[in-house]
């Protein structure tokens, strides 16, 4: 706490006793008189070390300038040297026991040291010598509130305002303590008295509203929030909270009305616009499933939009939020305009490719991402799902490359676990055995909770037979965490298939199938099993149904034969 540095410049002259008209000064004086205003300089230049070695000359030649310890005190604590601090400041008030800026600075190094009760001591004395004196009341209520003491705060904070009367800081201060102290009741009534000092206070009047709503008075909210947009009809907050109160109530109208009529307001800054989008998207997100909020949420939205069509982050949020309600057409809409208002917005390219990605558009993808690779390089999620369209494409060298890429872009381990999975998956595809084990061990290793790089890794590892007993406690780990997954349960069934336990194999195999998603070859997978376990009419049975789920698996044709 840095009291006054022209006041402290002046306290500290006089305390030298720098009067070259009362006496002459011997050299050691005028040398240490010298020495300190250069401290002070270098103190102001924030050359602290500097400051230390010249106060500390004068200290020499001055042993008696209260002044000199009171600069080293403060420059002590500017170095976060709390002892050094403490014991210049404490001289300092020895010399001059009732300088009241000696013994506050004093008071604060002992509270920065958590010696709460030596800080306390100080201001008590110093109110013995200013009983009445605003900064040391001031300080000594913020240290009680600091120390959670928050009814003897407010006990001093009354004695300010019967001294100074009402003072918005001091009531906010009050405010405060009894907002700690749980008390709402009395935590708004000092509001009140500050709405009646400073009515065109919008950020008290917000408060108000804010808590007169938590307890439930409506209408006096209301009111306070009406008189808030009456000084300022342009005020987002004020607009927020009164909108929140009629969503509370389900005036989904009239809500929606209050934030349209902002937003297409071409008057109102497109930032402020934002918080409004925000505040109602936020909403959506904690109640999925409310209809008239989303209605009111898009109304608001194409509002904005419409209104700041040059204003990228408007089409970015409209993108998240037509992308979270299942709306890909108007999703992808919103966030194509993003990308050209904002090409190096990396989040509203991540969202269009994963989109197109999730509804199969995977040429599209690849075209896409290669423009937002241009846009923004070494993006590890542009690129990540850049080769996984390749990769179901089966274009796997060219998915192979994006991957690696993709894996030496920075990542979070979680996600670095899924490029390396699917990497795995790629030089799986290409036969490159070795580079593939080796991809999913990174991917477990990046994240041992990966399941599906377990599974894919086990299911390879299987289907070469290799390394089964690897290959099972990779399985078995996976349908731990995903216990109903068909791909997993198959996969599963098939190590132990290729163990020769058929009757583990079947029953595996079996829970995939009963989950009723299981693909053409899971249905072949239980016929290779009835196979092996001379049941021939099965096996037919199954690889027929898996035929029919599957047309092109044309080498069924010649097991049923």
């Amino acid at each position: 706490m840095k009291y006054f540095k022209h006041i402290l410049f002046t306290i500290a002259l006089l305390s030298v006793g720098l009067s070259a008209v009362a006496q002459v000064q011997s050299d050691e004086e005028l040398t240490g008189k010298s020495a300190y205003i250069q401290g002070l300089e270098a103190f102001e230049s924030g050359e602290y070390e500097r400051a230390e070695e010249l106060l500390l000359q004068a200290k020499n030649n001055l042993p008696d300038a209260a002044g000199v310890n009171f600069a080293l005190a403060d420059t002590y604590l500017e170095m976060n040297n709390l002892p050094s601090a403490a014991l210049y400041g404490k001289q300092a008030v020895d010399k001059d026991p009732e300088n009241k800026w000696y013994r506050l600075k004093l008071a604060h190094i002992y509270r920065q040291a958590g010696r709460n009760e030596a800080t306390l001591d100080e201001l008590n004395t110093l109110l013995e010598y200013h009983p009445n004196d605003f900064d040391v009341l001031y300080m000594l209520a913020d240290t009680y509130k600091s120390y959670g003491e928050f009814v003897r705060s407010n006990e001093i904070l009354d004695k300010i305002l019967r001294l100074r009367g009402g003072d918005s800081a001091v009531l906010m201060q009050k405010f405060r303590n009894y907002e700690a102290l749980n008390l709402p009741d009395s935590a708004i009534v000092q509001l009140e008295r500050i709405r009646e000092i400073d009515p065109d206070n919008l950020e008290m009047l917000n408060l108000l509203g804010q808590y007169y709503a938590r307890s439930g008075k409506t209408a006096e909210a209301k009111e306070t929030l009406n008189d808030a947009l009456e000084r300022n009809a342009r005020d987002p907050q004020s607009l927020i909270n009164l909108a929140g109160i009629y969503l509370d109530e389900q005036k989904w109208d009239s809500a929606g009305t209050l934030l349209t009529d902002f937003v297409s307001d071409p008057l109102n800054a497109a930032e402020e616009k934002m918080n409004i989008a925000r505040f109602l998207y936020s909403r959506v997100q904690e109640q999925d499933q409310n209809i008239h909020l989303k209605v009111e949420t898009e109304r608001v939205l194409d509002a904005f939009t419409a209104t700041e069509q040059d204003f990228g982050p408007a089409f970015t949020l409209a993108g998240q939020y037509y992308s979270q309600t299942a709306q890909p057409e108007k999703a992808l809409e919103n966030l194509e305009q993003a990308n050209q208002l904002l090409p190096q917005d990396e989040m509203a390219w991540r969202q269009r490719l994963q989109l197109l990605l999730q509804q199969e558009r995977y040429e599209e993808v690849t075209e896409v991402g290669s423009q937002a690779h241009e846009r923004v390089p070494d993006d590890a999620f542009i690129q990540f799902f850049v080769g996984s369209a390749y990769m179901l494409l089966e274009n796997n060298q060219e998915a192979e490359r994006w991957l690696e890429n993709a894996s030496r872009a920075p990542a979070r381990r979680p996600f670095k676990s899924a490029i390396y999975s699917t990497l795995g998956d790629v030089r799986s595809n290409l036969g490159e055995h070795q580079s593939s084990d080796e991809s999913y061990e990174l991917a477990l290793r990046y994240d041992p909770d990966n399941d599906n790089a377990m599974n894919n890794y086990a299911y390879n590892l299987s289907v070469r037979g290799e390394n089964l007993e690897r290959a099972k406690e990779l399985a078995l780990k996976a349908i731990e965490v995903a216990p109903e997954n068909a791909s997993y349960l198959d996969t599963v069934g098939w190590v132990y298939f290729k163990l020769g336990d058929y009757d583990r194999a079947q029953r595996f195999i079996k829970a995939s199938i009963d989950t009723g998603v299981a693909s053409a070859e899971v249905l072949e997978h239980m016929g290779d099993v009835y196979e092996q376990l001379g049941d021939m009419e099965q096996a037919r049975e199954w690889w027929q149904q898996a035929l029919e789920k599957d047309p092109d698996r044309t080498h069924l044709q010649e097991k049923i034969n």
